[in-house]
């Protein structure tokens, strides 16, 4: 099954500049083991990785809050379970920082520091079938542990595979990549909705999928060993020109608020899926709802690739911002079942746009010797959006008792950060390169 999705749906998707000669053959060797130059090999693998790590990621972060939810409740803090975890990644990097000044080898670091990042979930895994009044703490320490290993991994890597890869072929890489990787989650939101059909034993289902997620994050972590290594100095040019630092720390601005906007909301969405007082909808259907977010997002990585070449990043973001905004706000308005499911699924659409466009608008600022303190600052401003946004979110819950009111806020904050990326436009509109 996973091999005729990729032959003949992921495929087909994949632009010519990174098609070479594919064939059912030798298509295992390419991905998992790699051939052709460095800069071949890095996009290849890291492919191959990415698809490998989405089955893993699709499997374990999604089903945190309906396990809070079904351990605790429906009156599970889940926006303190997804915010307070992020508390760890200034930490992180200032560790990141400092690991990198003795140790110049990207590949080894972020390696290592990948596997520490997978850990926590085996011990989840267990926790699940110990009865504690303390299951919440110590679910959020594994949590943190995660989060820590996690961000830092994340800022070796950006620095590791991004340096390796041409400016000009960056954005068809990374959009190519993204779809490959939701086509992978797809399979991965299979293998739950599998378990959660297959067993009905009161928590089995999520130990299960937890043990299985451990399974492909070894593969994934496998193939990365075979992509080329790099040092710190070999990858500080990613674009052709640089950005001055007030225009920088405008678009980390930017990012922030956008990122504090949509997790000020995004706990609340799945616990207004799953919660009993709201929808209810099981975790069967959650999983539906997963799998057709996923294919959503994967048509619009290529809208967004569009998008960016055509009219820049800046204005790019206002247009996707704006999208964002009004459907949140229509979340505020209706209340049929039916709707609200669409409209969860079709958020998917302008936040896979941002995804891409926001990652490769860094990148493309942040060249020569700033690159690690620059990707420092996007990894924190980042996470402290993610950390900061669910957080204020349950506070505002838990003072309101108005889930419908939470959506009108970040509709709000995302209609005001339109205004930043409009002022951004002072800088220059920066374009996508278009593929040769």
């Amino acid at each position: 099954m996973i091999n005729d999705l990729i032959m003949f749906y992921i495929l087909p998707m994949i632009p010519s500049v990174m098609v070479v000669h594919i064939k059912r053959g030798h298509f295992l060797r390419r991905y998992l083991l790699g051939y052709g130059s460095a800069e071949q090999r890095v996009m290849d693998l890291s492919i191959g990785d990415g698809a490998l790590w989405s089955i893993y990621s699709s499997i374990t972060s999604p089903y945190i809050v309906p396990l809070a939810i079904l351990m605790l409740g429906s009156s599970a803090p889940v926006g303190f379970i997804t915010g307070l975890p992020v508390i760890s990644v200034p930490f992180s990097q200032i560790a990141a920082y400092r690991i990198l000044k003795k140790i110049d080898d990207l590949k080894t670091v972020t390696i290592f520091t990948t596997f520490l990042d997978r850990i926590p979930w085996l011990f989840i895994a267990i926790l699940i079938f110990i009865h504690t009044q303390y299951f919440l703490y110590m679910l959020l320490g594994l949590l943190i542990m995660r989060s820590f290993f996690s961000s830092l991994s994340g800022t070796t890597w950006m620095l590791w595979i991004p340096g390796m890869i041409g400016e000009s072929k960056r954005d068809t890489y990374f959009s190519t990549r993204n779809m490959v990787m939701k086509g992978f989650g797809i399979v991965g939101y299979l293998i739950a909705i599998s378990v959660f059909l297959l067993v009905n034993g009161y928590k089995t289902d999520y130990f299960i999928i937890f043990l299985v997620s451990f399974v492909f994050s070894a593969l994934s972590i496998n193939i990365m060993r075979n992509i080329p290594g790099a040092k710190v100095r070999d990858v500080y040019k990613t674009a052709s020109k640089n950005s001055t630092e007030i225009e920088f720390l405008l678009i980390i601005a930017l990012l922030s608020v956008i990122g504090f906007a949509y997790y000020f909301s995004q706990p609340y969405i799945a616990l207004y899926l799953l919660g009993r007082p709201y929808l209810d909808i099981g975790s069967t259907f959650y999983t539906v709802v997963l799998i057709a977010s996923g294919i959503v997002y994967i048509g619009s990585q290529r809208i967004g690739k569009i998008m960016a070449t055509r009219t820049g990043y800046a204005s790019s973001m206002a247009i996707t911002l704006l999208f964002l905004s009004t459907l949140f706000a229509v979340l505020y308005f209706i209340r049929t079942q039916t709707l609200i499911i669409l409209v969860v699924i079709f958020l998917s659409l302008p936040f896979s746009i941002y995804s891409l466009i926001s990652f490769n608008m860094t990148v493309s600022r942040s060249s020569g010797e700033n690159r690690v303190r620059r990707t420092s600052y996007y990894t924190i401003a980042n996470s402290l959006a993610l950390s900061a946004g669910p957080i204020a979110g349950n506070i505002m819950y838990d003072e309101t008792k108005s889930i419908h009111l939470i959506f009108l806020i970040s509709a709000v904050m995302m209609a005001l950060a339109i205004l930043i990326s409009i002022y951004l436009l002072k800088f220059g509109e920066e374009r996508s390169f278009r593929s040769p």
